[in-house]
């Protein structure tokens, strides 16, 4: 079993939330927010070919103004 962190909390609750709002099904707004975190999960795995994780790489600045102007 993998625990989820406080930012995948609050990714799952944004991703289930916008889905739900937009469709009103509670099923598919799970599948999404899970899918979500999967793919977040991916995203902080990924290595570039210099061995570097990927994410960790810009102005982590970036990534709070997409997620704070996220539609």
């Amino acid at each position: 079993m993998t625990v989820m962190t406080d930012g995948e909390r609050l990714v799952w609750a944004t991703s289930f939330t916008l889905v739900f709002d937009r469709g009103g099904d509670a099923v598919a707004a799970s599948r999404a927010a899970a899918h979500a975190i999967e793919q977040l999960r991916e995203a902080a795995a990924r290595r570039l070919p210099s061995g570097d994780f990927a994410l960790g790489h810009g102005d982590e600045r970036y990534f709070l103004d997409e997620m704070v102007n996220s539609p």
